[in-house]
């Protein structure tokens, strides 16, 4: 993309956007920091930054950052280096079902979050509502974050590996996290001890970066998949749930298929882009749930 920035009142706005959607971005299941004010305007909290973002058509208001802070930080969250045209004409070229998913949300990106709160983020959303999943990380980012005031409202940063490292079990279940509790305190200090960073990860081979992550407790494969993916550590990494491997099995292979041997197919399929493609299947399907029709029609 070729982007025009320029400076507004307490913020700046960002011109010449192609293939990029705040709504899709934000509510596609990749991330839980970011709060709806009304149509295409929100405020979102990333490690210790806290921004409003508006978007018109194909300009971007940002509020609360400057050129700098957009040049060292939110481009690359947005992921706004990216050619999504070319990847979508790759992804969609003679294959009508993904024409379809990406057709009905072609401004989704895949954002580059921070690897611990990512983690965390991703053992919390195990068997879990996407409601309740934002509620939890609020209230330990409330509890156990640096305070930051924004438009009159605090909001937490996320914690530190080591501030859920020190906390006793009981005070991590005021999150109300449940079981996973044991699971956000025992990773905290595993992460604690042994640091990794998402170029570290980028540096292993797709299959070493999950066996690493999913030593942590309460990280399986679809969760590492999940981390490998929205920290932009692998573009590869294809997350399975019950809704891509529904749409794998009936548009793709054809058979009840396990989940394991989903991601391998895709990966196979799609290459370094199935990342991309798992985005548009499962926003897609996801949100056509109630008209499932439309999306079997494009066999």
């Amino acid at each position: 993309m070729e982007l025009a920035i320029g400076k507004i009142e307490n913020g700046i706005e960002i011109s010449g956007l192609v293939d990029f959607d705040l709504q899709s971005i934000l509510e596609c299941g990749q991330c839980f920091r970011w709060t709806k004010n009304s149509h295409n305007d929100y405020t979102g909290i990333v490690a210790e930054r806290i921004a409003r973002a508006v978007q018109m058509e194909n300009t971007l208001r940002l509020y609360n950052c400057d050129r700098h802070d957009f040049e060292i930080f939110w481009h690359n969250y947005f992921d706004m280096g990216t050619d999504y045209g070319q990847i979508k004409k790759k992804l969609t070229c003679d294959d009508p079902v993904m024409k379809k998913a990406a057709d009905y949300a072609p401004g989704i990106r895949i954002l580059r979050q921070p690897l611990f709160e990512t983690l965390v983020s991703f053992i919390i959303s195990a068997n879990n509502s996407i409601p309740n999943i934002i509620r939890v990380i609020s209230a330990l980012s409330l509890m156990y974050g640096n305070k930051i005031i924004f438009d009159g409202r605090e909001y937490g940063s996320f914690p530190e590996p080591s501030v859920l490292a020190s906390r006793e079990i009981c005070d991590i279940r005021l999150s109300k996290a449940g079981y996973r509790c044991d699971y956000i305190k025992k990773t905290a200090a595993m992460f604690e001890s042994n640091p990794i960073t998402t170029e570290e990860l980028s540096r292993l081979d797709i299959n070493d970066a999950r066996k690493l992550l999913m030593e942590f407790p309460g990280v399986g494969a679809k969760v590492a998949d999940c981390v490998i993916l929205f920290t932009g550590a692998h573009t590869e990494a294809f997350p399975v749930d019950v809704w891509v491997r529904k749409v794998m099995q009936d548009l793709y292979i054809g058979k009840e298929t396990p989940m394991g041997e989903i991601g391998a197919y895709a990966q196979n399929k799609f290459g370094n882009l199935a990342g991309y493609a798992q985005q548009y299947l499962f926003h897609y399907i996801r949100n056509s749930n109630k008209r499932q029709g439309h999306i079997l029609a494009a066999k």
